[in-house]
């Protein structure tokens, strides 16, 4: 909700040395914390298949 309200504050992100364009913060908060839970939920599986 408040990434949806700061749409007007936009930002670059460096991604292998590469910049993107213009993206709102909202939307880079958003993808970090979806994609941060993704791996975490993942890393916690292969942990857990690798020690049985």
């Amino acid at each position: 909700m408040v990434g949806l309200q700061n749409g007007t504050n936009k930002s670059r992100v460096n991604i292998f040395k590469n910049e993107t364009v213009d993206l709102p913060i909202g939307f880079i908060v958003g993808t970090s914390f979806i994609t941060g839970s993704c791996l975490g939920n993942v890393l916690a599986l292969k942990l857990k298949n690798k020690n049985k």
